[in-house]
């Protein structure tokens, strides 16, 4: 918000040979005493201060609202939105967020602009010294808004390959999934963030408002509750397997049927995590988490899915 953040203004290069030629003209006049220099130096000067003010104006009035991800994944780029709206009814011009550019924003009116970020590793992602920016009207000023740095968890690099023992274990639907593209509508789900481009039903997509994916179910026993065993894993398999934790998670929350993960929802802690409605809290979860953590057992009957067996070695 304009309230979190800071309106401030700098000369240009422009601006500053400008201001260096106005003060030189004005110890030319004040050296000649010639009439005409004072008359120049004064116009500089002028054009100067009208120029902060209305550099000043332009901006200020701005809700500025930096809209980060609800949710992402390490090694993807996301999309970083900005909103701007117009407070006290009157235009603004030339308003930059990055690489994305408004030339007018009428009074009353609302935009926004995008970036993209990339998410290097798995963690706390750091989002600072983003500005949203102008240099109307004739570029002697660049007035601009400091937005206040903020964090959003970053969940490990979904895997597109998984190990051999849970090919086996899931009956092998992982790998029927890459094997065709058909189905009824039934077998379909709404494309997501995140989700295999390449799996796209092209067929049915092409009679619809939305990009349709085949889904096909992964099943781990029975249970629609999954609760992850981290014992006996060794610790330079653990990013490994973390990633194959939220590959399957990200297929599974395509299916039609209601899934839930014990995790740490860092309100009630340990609990049952809807990976339809909670898949923020679970990423975070996952992005936060460390082998050293020590994980309550899970209420209710379940299936515990040992991870360590992904990282065995075939005899």
């Amino acid at each position: 918000m304009l309230n979190k953040s800071r309106l401030r203004f700098r000369l240009t290069n422009t601006g500053r040979a400008l201001f260096f030629l106005a003060v030189f003209l004005l110890f030319a006049a004040q050296n000649t005493g010639n009439n005409l220099l004072y008359l120049m130096s004064s116009c500089f000067f002028s054009c100067l201060i009208m120029s902060g003010i209305s550099s000043l104006r332009n901006l200020a009035g701005l809700k500025v609202d930096l809209q980060l991800p609800e949710f992402c994944f390490a090694g993807q780029e996301y999309i970083l939105r900005c909103r701007v709206e117009d407070r006290l009814g009157r235009y603004h011009h030339c308003i930059a967020f990055e690489d994305d550019f408004v030339p007018v924003l009428p009074p009353g009116g609302m935009v926004i602009l995008k970036t993209t970020i990339f998410v290097p590793c798995r963690g706390q992602f750091l989002v600072k010294q983003f500005r949203l920016f102008s240099c109307y009207p004739v570029d002697i000023f660049l007035t601009y808004i400091e937005m206040p740095a903020d964090a959003f968890p970053a969940g490990p690099s979904p895997a597109k390959i998984f190990p051999e023992m849970l090919l086996k274990e899931t009956g092998g639907h992982i790998q029927k999934q890459s094997a065709g593209k058909e189905g009824d509508y039934w077998m379909q789900s709404h494309y997501r963030e995140g989700d295999d481009a390449s799996m796209i039903n092209w067929k049915i997509s092409a009679r619809s408002f939305h990009e349709w994916v085949l889904v096909k179910s992964i099943s781990l026993g029975t249970s629609n509750r999954l609760y992850f065993d981290f014992s006996g894993l060794h610790p330079e398999a653990f990013e490994k397997c973390l990633q194959i934790i939220a590959g399957l998670l990200v297929k599974m929350r395509n299916q039609p049927g209601e899934v839930f993960v014990w995790g740490n929802s860092f309100r009630r802690g340990y609990s049952w995590l809807s990976l339809q409605h909670d898949m923020p809290r679970i990423v975070r979860w996952l992005a936060s988490l460390s082998l050293n953590e020590t994980m309550p057992p899970a209420e209710g009957a379940t299936e515990a899915v040992k991870v360590s067996r992904w990282m065995a070695k075939p005899s």
